[in-house]
């Protein structure tokens, strides 16, 4: 699930998720960390960056804090969301990671909308707790959806 939709990227951004894309992760590290350096605003810049920090670098809490800043830059960019549950998704927080994706699913003419929605398809859908009657976190569905699992 690492493909994003690169038509509508500027030429800077494309060429670094391209490099995402291929996994030459070290190249496109150094690339979106000199671009959010020199472009200390670009919030799709330092998304990336908060990704890779994740994912290559193997400290997926601070590529948490990086993409949430990120986020906080510009709340409007659907792109921010999709990176920031990826990370989500790496520290086994599929709650938030489904949460962040749906804030990135309310900009319904985003480029990236089909990205959120293959992202959300790929988190799947939650099962029903054994005893319905009962709430999610109850020990008994607890138990018994761990049980049931197995």
């Amino acid at each position: 699930m690492g493909d994003i939709t690169l038509t509508l990227m500027s030429p800077k951004i494309k060429m670094g998720a391209e490099m995402v894309a291929r996994e030459s992760f070290d190249q496109a590290f150094e690339y979106f960390e000199t671009m959010m350096n020199n472009e200390p605003n670009n919030a799709i810049a330092k998304s990336f960056v908060g990704y890779l920090t994740a994912v290559h670098q193997k400290r997926p809490h601070d590529g948490l804090e990086i993409c949430k800043e990120a986020v906080k830059m510009n709340e409007e960019e659907p792109l921010l969301y999709l990176n920031l549950a990826k990370v989500y998704v790496l520290i086994d927080d599929r709650f938030h990671a489904v949460k962040t994706v749906q804030k990135g699913l309310r900009f319904k003419s985003s480029p990236y909308r089909n990205d959120l929605v293959n992202y959300y398809r790929f988190l799947g859908v939650r099962k029903k707790p054994p005893l319905g009657f009962l709430g999610r976190s109850n020990p008994l569905n607890v138990i018994l959806g761990k049980l049931t699992r197995k």
